[in-house]
Formats: structure tokens, C-alpha cells, sequence
């Protein structure tokens, strides 16, 4: 008889232990529940304090956020990896603001890319933008202070008037965050109105 009552206690105990440890993981549970913080927005003012995709539009309506920039050849938005943007030439000699003939593409970096040293360019130019096979490059921050200089050279017979490639490699250090990377004509006679260039904007890394 004594021996049937010890096992009943001890049944007891076990069945309350299991109730409490239950208890417990339950209100363990509950107590770290984390429920999701909801954003009420209930002006415009603070509308605009959220950062949203496309909200970012620049001052030609491109979208920075989905990859759009401006194009000034084609006068659009546009998406550089998607469709080539061609660099338009800006001749000094020129007092109109009327865009010259395309004379010049360069393929590598196009236009808003970000770049890092040592800069590959790629493009291809006519023939009478070099001289003895080479014309000069520059890099220069926004505000025209020069990164760094050097010469693309040509990769085929430049005395023609087509498309001729060339290739330039330039090494440059910079802390600033924007700038272009300009294409300058040979220009050897030094006159005012055979000089020409293209500027492209480029992003340092």
C-alpha cells in the first residue's frame, strides 16, 4: 500500500512538472513575440521624408534609382547599358549652341559610368583627330581641376577621314566623387578653329 501511494506521488510531481515547464515555453514565447513596426504616413511633408524608389528624379526627369541618366546626343533618359549614349562634340570655334556632327564614340566608359584607376578607354574617332597616331585625354573633376593627362593612341592606319579605333589607359587618384573625362582633337597648327573636344561625365569610385 505504501509502495502504490510513492508511485502516485511521484506521477504527481512528474504531471505538474510538465504543466509548469509548458507554462513557461508559452509565456517565454509570447514575451519575445515582436510584432512588426507599422509606418503611418498622414501628411505630404512627411511623404517626402520616405526614401522611394523614383523619387529621385534629376533635373531632366531622368530616375538615378532605376538606373536612368541623361543623354544629351538623343536628349532623353536612357539606361547605358541598355542603349549606347554618343558623345557630342563641342567646338570651341562655334558661337552658336548648335550641336556638331558626331566625330567622335567612345564605347568605354559611357557616360555616367563609374570608374576607378587605372582608366581603359575604348572608342573609335576620325582619322584627322590624331596626329602622328595619337591625340590628348584629359581627366578632370566637375569643377575643371586636372586628375590626370595622357595621349589615346591609334590602333590602325590614321590618315584617313573614316572611323579609326584607338585605346588609352590613364592612372589617376581623386577624392572627388564627380567629373569628365574630355577628348581633345590634335590640334599641331595651335589655330583656334581646328580645335574640338567631347566631354564625358564620368563617377569616381
Amino acid at each position: 500500500m505504501s509502495k502504490n501511494y510513492f508511485l502516485l506521488i511521484v506521477a504527481v510531481i512528474i504531471v505538474v512538472s510538465a504543466l509548469v515547464l509548458r507554462i513557461s515555453d508559452y509565456s517565454f514565447k509570447k514575451d519575445t513575440n515582436i510584432e512588426p513596426e507599422v509606418v503611418n504616413i498622414s501628411s505630404e511633408e512627411e511623404v517626402d521624408k520616405v526614401d522611394l524608389v523614383g523619387n529621385d528624379r534629376d533635373e531632366h526627369g531622368c530616375i538615378g534609382s532605376a538606373g536612368y541618366s541623361w543623354c544629351e546626343s538623343k536628349s532623353k533618359c536612357l539606361r547605358i547599358w541598355e542603349e549606347d549614349c554618343p558623345a557630342i562634340i563641342e567646338e570651341d570655334s562655334q558661337e552658336d549652341s548648335k550641336k556638331a556632327e558626331v566625330e567622335v564614340v567612345v564605347t568605354s566608359p559611357l557616360p555616367g559610368s563609374i570608374v576607378s584607376s587605372p582608366l581603359e578607354i575604348v572608342g573609335t574617332a576620325r582619322g584627322y583627330w590624331f596626329f602622328e597616331a595619337s591625340f590628348p585625354i584629359l581627366l578632370e573633376t566637375v569643377n575643371g581641376e586636372v586628375i590626370a593627362s595622357h595621349y589615346a593612341t591609334s590602333q590602325a592606319d590614321w590618315m584617313t577621314e573614316d572611323f579609326v579605333p584607338f585605346t588609352a589607359t590613364i592612372d589617376f587618384s581623386t577624392e572627388a566623387e564627380n567629373g569628365n573625362l574630355i577628348i581633345k582633337k590634335d590640334n599641331p597648327s595651335g589655330l583656334p578653329e581646328n580645335d574640338a573636344q567631347i566631354s564625358i561625365p564620368v563617377k569616381f569610385k
